[in-house]
């Protein structure tokens, strides 16, 4: 038995996106927080230079000389934090307005999601979805050999969610490489 493909590639060049309703519930909560995050890094710069998460969203561009990624950061972080900003709210606007939940949550009433993603904003979900992955990393505080160091409650969760989000990137990148 084949399983059902999230990312549907269409005639006109847009993919179709499936999703179950706690899914797309669980992928606007995750775009919002990042969208709140990115506005705090863009209004308030000192907030951006000694969270590590900005780090990796806005790596180094000079390794080997803190006075030139200084500078460096100083003449673009604004401007890259303001397209990150865009991407996601691009995801958003695809995922379409949360409708309330008038049923039970075990009814299954709920209908699936729906999406309609055309070329430009598949672009805007692959990089949100690294933007979600790499603050993810940071929280989890994963190491670039892949081991998980945080070790909290939220740990399983947010580990499920890194490894989701990673799944839909392939997904997605499967549906636009065919």
């Amino acid at each position: 038995m084949s399983v059902p493909r999230r990312f549907t590639p269409q005639q006109d060049g847009r993919l179709l996106g499936r999703f179950e309703p706690i899914e797309a519930d669980l992928l606007r909560l995750a775009t919002t927080q990042l969208l709140e995050m990115l506005d705090s890094g863009t209004t308030d710069p000192q907030l951006a230079a000694s969270d590590g998460v900005f780090g990796r969203l806005l790596p180094d561009a000079y390794r080997d000389d803190d006075e030139a990624a200084a500078e460096f950061r100083r003449f673009t972080a604004n401007g890259l934090l303001e397209r990150k900003a865009l991407n996601a709210q691009i995801v958003l606007d695809s995922l379409g307005a949360s409708e309330p939940d008038t049923a039970t949550p075990d009814s299954g009433d709920r209908q699936p999601v729906v999406v309609s993603i055309d070329s430009d904003a598949v672009q805007a979900w692959l990089r949100s979805l690294t933007d979600l992955r790499l603050t993810l990393a940071d929280r989890l505080q994963i190491s670039p050999d892949g081991v998980v160091h945080l070790a909290t409650e939220d740990t399983p969760f947010l580990r499920e969610l890194y490894e989701w989000l990673g799944m839909l990137q392939e997904e997605l990148v499967y549906a636009i490489d065919v």
